[in-house]
């Protein structure tokens, strides 16, 4: 396959491969640049796609992927998600926009746990948005660069947003069968959803790349529960892992996003998962200036790769010198073309 906008596609598509089996000769770099003599182009707003014309949306996606160049394992990608609880959505939930426009809320529909069926409804309002969007970005660009399908925040997440998230750790407190009852019912969901999102967004001609940039030829998964910050280590093995497990098994890479201090006591089993390939860790807002050397450590002693974001050359070879795992992922600043190719030679002799 060919893609207009990067020319090196067939590389890093062969690049990722062999990244997800451990065999990649060094770590995956990111890094985009304006591109020599053109005036750069924004690309479009997150949450455009909530209210604006798709059409337009595409030209300013175009403008921008045509004034920028990405570099090493850069792809060029638009990520199409209507907020953090689409796949709530999906399930049934409304979603409200913020007045920033910087994100949105579901409307919890749960009143009864005993009355209600947790299903996929392709036939819902933002199932339909979702695929009439992605035909008109597949048409307009699909040979130029790849659409990211909306992150899949299933298991307790997805409880959260349909329940509200007060009311369902109350219910995990007084009617934790209920809740095993629904996460199931999420589970089974979310295999469907999945297998429509393969065909929605043409995953199997495309590949499929997350909203962090890492592609993989086949599927892909970037699962989270932020709700863990709020639930034992013992609650998070009992209901979240098996969810995770399932969710697993649904693709063929598998990067968690692990958000914040408060979910770091659940690190343990998360790398127990034999099918997770990386922790994406984000420190959480204040928590930057904090040394979190030791959570990177502590990852790879566990087996696992690691997805980072801004990163020092410096901290990269250290860490390549480092670590056991071969999935080790990072963004770097550079100014030119041949800075980036200085780089990667370095890593590479």
């Amino acid at each position: 396959m060919m893609l207009e906008f990067k020319p090196d596609f067939d590389r890093a598509r062969q690049f990722w491969a062999d990244f997800w089996q451990g065999k990649a000769p060094r770590p995956a770099i990111r890094v985009t640049l304006p591109r020599p003599g053109a005036q750069p182009q924004p690309a479009p707003a997150y949450l455009a796609c909530f209210d604006g014309d798709m059409r337009l949306i595409a030209d300013q996606l175009l403008a921008w992927a045509e004034t920028h160049d990405f570099l090493a394992e850069s792809i060029p990608f638009y990520y199409l998600e209507y907020g953090p609880d689409t796949f709530a959505a999906w399930l049934g939930a409304d979603l409200q926009l913020s007045p920033e426009r910087n994100t949105t809320w579901s409307v919890p529909i749960i009143e009864d746990w005993d009355a209600t069926e947790i299903r996929f409804r392709p036939e819902g309002v933002w199932w339909q948005r979702t695929v009439e969007a992605a035909g008109v970005l597949l048409e307009r660009c699909g040979d130029k660069l790849l659409i990211c399908p909306p992150t899949l925040v299933a298991n307790l997440d997805a409880l959260a947003a349909l329940r509200g998230p007060q009311q369902l750790m109350f219910d995990l407190a007084t009617c934790p069968e209920k809740v095993k009852r629904a996460l199931a019912q999420v589970n089974a969901a979310h295999t469907e959803i999945m297998a429509a999102c393969r065909e929605a967004f043409q995953l199997d001609r495309t590949g499929s790349i997350n909203v962090e940039g890492a592609y993989t030829p086949g599927i892909q998964s970037r699962p989270q529960c932020d709700a863990s910050c709020m639930i034992s280590p013992a609650l998070f093995r009992e209901l979240v892992v098996p969810c995770l497990e399932r969710e697993a098994n649904d693709a063929d890479a598998f990067v968690y996003h692990l958000d914040g201090p408060g979910a770091l006591k659940h690190l343990d089993a998360l790398c127990a998962i034999p099918k997770l390939d990386m922790i994406a860790w984000v420190c959480g807002a204040g928590n930057e200036d904090r040394d979190w050397r030791p959570v990177y450590d502590r990852i790879d002693r566990l087996g696992k790769g690691q997805w980072r974001y801004e990163t020092g050359r410096a901290e990269i070879k250290d860490a390549r010198r480092r670590y056991t795992s071969r999935k080790l992922a990072f963004r770097i600043h550079a100014e030119s073309r041949a800075e980036v190719e200085d780089f990667l030679g370095e890593l590479e002799s």
